[in-house]
């Protein structure tokens, strides 16, 4: 990915292309920006008076200013956290609370960061009584967007029962063949029923044997 370097001329650009969106003519609003704060950097040293002189009763100006403080918000506000993988265990009691009496089968993804915090979580696919179509494209797909460091993904039996179909096995374990080629690795796979879970990593499924690639230098984790 190109970066592009930050200069008054792409400020401008940027300046300019928000005030058009707020129907503000853009090139003598952006001359009365700079005229005030000389660059969007300066804006945060800004008094209120300052601002207040600017806007002069405009709402699409005070608008502009708004925008730009949320920017420069979200590149300060931390990510939000839903959770901690500690144990198989207690993922799989909170999985139960959660998808023990869901009437359709749910498959659940949950995204994990490098310190196994949930960074995310999504219901990816909800299927009849007896089936939920997959593909791991959809799965990995979450996780490539997410920035995951590996993910857990669990689905529900309506019937109440939390033993694995061979469909289930052959499933997870296509997932956990995909993660471990994307360096996306599948923590835990969990089958959740009405009474217990089954997972794959107390079943001594998870984790795969490590396979390497000739071609490819061994690196330590």
């Amino acid at each position: 990915m190109r970066r592009e370097r930050i200069s008054s001329i792409n400020e401008r650009q940027l300046i300019s292309r928000v005030l058009r969106g707020l129907g503000l003519p853009a090139t003598s609003e952006c001359d009365r920006f700079f005229q005030y704060f000389h660059s969007v950097a300066n804006l945060r040293y800004a008094s209120q008076q300052q601002c207040n002189r600017y806007v002069q009763g405009r709402r699409e100006r005070r608008t502009l200013l708004t925008a730009i403080d949320l920017g420069r918000w979200v590149q300060r506000a931390p990510r939000q956290i839903y959770g901690e993988v500690v144990a198989s265990s207690q993922i799989g009691e909170s999985l139960m609370d959660d998808l023990r009496y869901a009437p359709q089968e749910r498959l659940e993804v949950l995204v994990l960061d490098a310190k196994h915090q949930v960074i995310d979580r999504q219901t990816v696919f909800t299927g009849t009584l007896d089936s939920c179509p997959v593909h791991p494209r959809e799965i990995f797909r979450l996780a490539v967007l997410n920035g995951a460091s590996a993910i857990v993904v669990a689905h529900n039996h309506p019937s109440g029962l939390a033993d694995p179909s061979p469909n289930d096995l052959k499933f997870m374990r296509r997932l956990a063949e995909c993660g471990q080629l994307m360096g996306i690795p599948m923590l835990d796979g969990f089958v959740i029923g009405l009474r217990t879970y089954f997972s794959l990593r107390e079943a001594g499924i998870l984790p795969l044997i490590q396979t390497t690639n000739k071609s490819e230098g061994l690196k330590s984790d």
